[in-house]
């Protein structure tokens, strides 16, 4: 007596292949061909080969209508079995009597198989061909850059940004930017600024107003913090970045960032605020200078918080209170501040360029009850 599972298996796919058949010859569309074995998708064993080749086969002689077959791709790759899904969309590429748009989505889907099954190679390969097809080039640059930013090969994907530019000027700008970026970055980590300084060049030729070119150079060699800062006036969150990367990376903090920020701020007023805000994140910027930041933001946004804190002259103010001013702010606005990416909501204590969760490059902003 076979097992229970067994019989449930195949009075599952008996009954897959009747309502196939059903639905084809009744004249239903194949969009509820498509909807209809999504939901009964979800009922099939994962590992069952013969559910592969029954609708395989059922799709061929009953349907032109691919849709259902990369439901049943999707489903067998979400649960980790790229090979099925592979084999899925191997067939529909093959299928000579598909139009040339659901081929070449195929194309993508098998790159993304291979991806997935960490061979990056040959996801690259096809993804190199899926961008032969015009109306889907721009679709599969984009993943091979994906492939690029998982194998931090810079230097290609500059290049495949460079044919991102020819589709889209303003993705493949901002894209070419940070991979030359990325590049200046490790030039530095190196000790080779002049190399560095020529990718940062480079970067700028681009056309592309990311608030990167004005940090990157200003925290990886400071050869003038003043002059980057007061480039960056105009862009508080950069402003405090350029801070924050001086005080961690360089050590600035008392005496010599007040030297610093002394004529800065009253040359360039909207500075302020970005003093102010950074002070909060590094207490080791302390120093006259960014006291009086901080409590003219306080004033103007959380008058009550600078009655109690700033009785006396902000000169004056010490380390103590000021960690106890940024406890009580915390526990008031629900944490510390942190970087909300603006794509997919992921937060993070500490900035990146490019978001930990979805990938999207300068999208994080600033979450802080004093973000200039």
């Amino acid at each position: 007596m076979p097992p229970d599972f067994l019989v449930s298996m195949a009075g599952g796919l008996i009954l897959a292949a009747a309502l196939g058949y059903w639905y084809a010859r009744s004249g239903d569309s194949g969009r509820g061909l498509h909807r209809r074995f999504r939901e009964y998708a979800q009922q099939l064993p994962r590992r069952s080969e013969k559910a592969v080749s029954a609708y395989l086969a059922q799709a061929e002689e009953e349907s032109s209508e691919p849709g259902a077959a990369f439901e049943l791709a999707a489903y067998f790759r979400s649960g980790g079995d790229w090979r099925r899904a592979l084999q899925i969309h191997e067939s529909i590429a093959a299928r000579e009597d598909l139009d040339a748009a659901t081929r070449a989505h195929a194309g993508l889907e098998i790159g993304d198989d291979y991806r997935a099954a960490g061979m990056l190679d040959r996801a690259e390969e096809a993804y190199v061909r899926t961008a032969e097809y015009l109306p889907l080039r721009l679709n599969a640059l984009e993943r091979q850059l994906g492939v690029c930013e998982q194998l931090s090969d810079w230097e290609r994907a500059v290049g495949v940004a460079e044919q991102v530019r020819s589709e889209d000027s303003s993705l493949g700008s901002k894209l070419r930017c940070h991979y030359l970026c990325e590049l200046a970055a490790q030039a530095a980590g190196a000790g080779e600024m002049r190399r560095a300084r020529s990718y940062w060049r480079k970067a700028a030729r681009g056309g592309d107003e990311s608030a990167r070119l004005l940090v990157d150079p200003a925290v990886l060699d400071p050869r003038d913090p003043s002059r980057s800062l007061a480039l960056a006036a105009s862009n508080p969150e950069a402003a405090v970045l350029i801070l924050l990367g001086l005080a961690g990376r360089h050590g600035f903090a008392g005496t010599q960032i007040d030297e610093l920020l002394e004529g800065l701020v009253a040359d360039h007023p909207a500075l302020g605020p970005a003093v102010g805000c950074a002070l909060l994140m590094e207490p080791e910027l302390l120093c006259p200078v960014s006291a009086r930041c901080l409590f003219a933001a306080l004033e103007e946004r959380l008058p009550a918080f600078a009655r109690v804190y700033g009785a006396g002259e902000p000169a004056e103010f010490s380390m103590e209170s000021l960690n106890a001013l940024i406890d009580e702010l915390g526990a008031a606005s629900g944490g510390p501040p942190r970087w909300r990416c603006t794509i997919c909501g992921h937060r993070d204590e500490a900035h990146g360029w490019r978001c930990n969760e979805c990938g999207a490059w300068e999208s994080a902003r600033l979450i802080s009850v004093l973000a200039p």
